[in-house]
C-alpha cells in the first residue's frame, strides 16, 4: 500500500508527499531523544489553558449537528 501510495499519490499540488515516501524518510533517520519531555504536570497546565477553546468548540460543533 505505501509503495503504491507513492507513485499514484503524487502530485504538484498535493500539500503533504504521499504516506509512504513519509514512511520511507521517517524509517531511514535513526532514532533521536525528544527536546522536550511533557510532564503531567506541564499537561494539565495546557489543557487548563486551552479549556475554554475546547468547550467554544464543543458548542459549535453541537450547534452545527
Amino acid at each position: 500500500m505505501r509503495q503504491l501510495s507513492v507513485r499514484e499519490e503524487m502530485s504538484l499540488f498535493a500539500t503533504h508527499p504521499p504516506a509512504g515516501l513519509r514512511h520511507r524518510v521517517l524509517t531511514a533517520r535513526s532514532w533521536q531523544d525528544p527536546a522536550v519531555v511533557l510532564t503531567e504536570a506541564r499537561a494539565e497546565r495546557i489543557d487548563a489553558e486551552l479549556a475554554r477553546h475546547y468547550e467554544r468548540a464543543g458548542r459549535i460543533v453541537a450547534w452545527a449537528g
